[in-house]
């Protein structure tokens, strides 16, 4: 049975046990898939909009009205024909689901992270299908609320990690099943940004057009702060450098790094066992790391052997916070050697780049070692690239064991249409979201090794109460 089967049969059966007091949504043969986007910012807007405008558009959802705004009218750019006076909008997508639910099959979610857990819990009770954007939630603890609910009332999800549909996750799996890398003990994983800040900035009121409450949703009510030149404005994409709001770099960058080794050596089927802080250095006070080295142990899988697991991001001591060493909005680092990068990765750099200037095995991406050589893999599924590049040709292409998949979102719009698992649902995406979490959990425990068993931290109580948080009223997910 190769994985399509399987992901089909389990598929089949999630739907027939009906768990649900209201049923999926089907989509009778040819209507278009009702949906609403729930966070209209960068990413839904510039990019997911464009997918769901292939399908029917609905309902919008936003705390910020120029946000609100800005949708209608990329959906009026993508869909010359479509009457923006029927797509419902409201500030707050508790209100939505109260309101219009019934108008709704699947809803989209692209807000800050710490509004992931609760639309998706909204809409799957609903019998609503789910994609939401990695992480797939802020904390652990709402990681496996959605990935039981989705099991529990058997809609379609699709987690936001674009790269498991690409061609080049495969691939890698493929090399890893014909024996071209060998018994695999260790990777390196490393992103060359920082979504952190050296000290915390002056908040003041925050615009009349944000509904601010609602923004913060169950996190702490904080102040708002403008962009500086260097830092974007709170509401707009630095929210990622704080705890209460975001996952710091691993949150927005670790799923498209963590995937790609995951996957080809099975580290999905099996949590790891322990996951330890190596070195971590804080900056603004409630702010993620400036930079972090983080190890899990993952345990032997069948006749493969354990792994140890590394994630490295941020930045050097001593590099200025401003342009040209750093780029505030996504956080990037310039320049490679002001960069926290694994000593292994340096080491396998100069002996494959040979030393050439801008030469480098990429911003971001995971790196093991072969005989006679390294294998990197880059972000979003990309990869595998052997080092030196002699090396392709001792390992030819490996026979394919896995169906390419056209489109990520079509995926999801494609399973719910089949009543099928889409490529990469919450049963996957959990797991993955999980080593983001666990990193999290890590970096605030300070540098000590702690042990995990697929649900807790089994040897540090103060470690084990971050797996979850606390909510402001009216914003639990239970």
């Amino acid at each position: 049975m190769n994985r399509r089967e399987f992901i089909a049969l389990t598929g089949a059966a999630c739907f027939s046990i009906g768990y649900a007091a209201t049923l999926p949504r089907t989509i009778g043969k040819g209507r278009r898939i009702r949906m609403a986007l729930v966070g209209c910012g960068n990413r839904g807007v510039n990019n997911l909009l464009q997918e769901m405008a292939k399908e029917q558009v609905v309902a919008f959802a936003d705390p910020n009205a120029r946000n609100l705004e800005a949708a209608l009218a990329k959906l009026r750019q993508l869909d010359p024909i479509v009457d923006t006076a029927k797509v419902k909008t409201f500030r707050d997508y508790r209100e939505m689901f109260d309101k219009a639910s019934g108008e709704i099959d699947a809803v989209v979610v692209a807000a800050n992270n710490n509004h992931h857990a609760l639309p998706a819990l909204m809409a799957m009770r609903r019998g609503i299908h789910a994609y939401v954007e990695k992480p797939l939630a802020h904390t652990l603890e709402e990681i496996h609320a959605l990935r039981d609910a989705a099991k529990r009332y058997g809609v379609v999800t699709q987690a936001g990690h674009q790269g498991h549909s690409a061609h080049g996750i495969r691939l890698a799996a493929e090399y890893m099943a014909a024996g071209a890398f060998g018994e695999v003990k260790e990777v390196w994983c490393w992103h060359g940004a920082m979504q952190a800040r050296p000290s915390g900035p002056s908040r003041v009121a925050p615009p009349k057009e944000i509904d601010w409450d609602v923004w913060c949703g169950g996190s702490p009510v904080c102040g708002w702060y403008a962009a500086d030149g260097v830092f974007p404005e709170l509401s707009r994409h630095d929210w990622h450098s704080w705890i209460d709001y975001g996952n710091g770099t691993v949150g927005n960058w670790g799923a498209h790094i963590f995937d790609t080794p995951m996957f080809m050596l099975g580290l999905d089927k099996t949590p790891p066992v322990s996951v330890e802080a190596k070195e971590v250095v804080f900056g603004a006070e409630g702010g993620w790391p400036m930079r972090t080295h983080v190890e899990f142990t993952f345990p032997a899988r069948g006749k493969a052997p354990p792994v140890k697991l590394h994630w490295y991001d941020g930045i050097r001591d001593g590099v200025p916070f401003r342009k040209p060493y750093y780029e505030g909005m996504y956080g990037w680092i310039s320049r490679r050697q002001d960069q926290f990068l694994p000593p292994e990765l340096v080491e396998e750099e100069k002996r494959h780049c040979g030393g050439k200037k801008g030469a480098s095995f990429g911003g971001m991406g995971a790196m093991i070692r072969i005989d006679g050589g390294v294998v990197t893999f880059g972000g979003w599924g990309a990869g595998p690239r052997f080092w030196p590049n002699k090396l392709h040709k001792k390992f030819p292409k490996p026979p394919q064991l896995f169906e390419r998949v056209a489109s990520h979102f079509e995926s999801f719009c494609d399973a719910i249409r089949e009543g099928r698992k889409a490529s990469t649902d919450f049963a996957y995406g959990a797991p993955l979201a999980d080593l983001t979490a666990l990193v999290n959990v890590a970096q605030r425990a300070g540098c000590k090794k702690l042990l995990w068993d697929g649900s807790r931290v089994t040897n540090d109580a103060e470690a084990n109460a971050l797996v979850s948080m606390a909510y402001r009223n009216g914003w639990s997910i239970s």
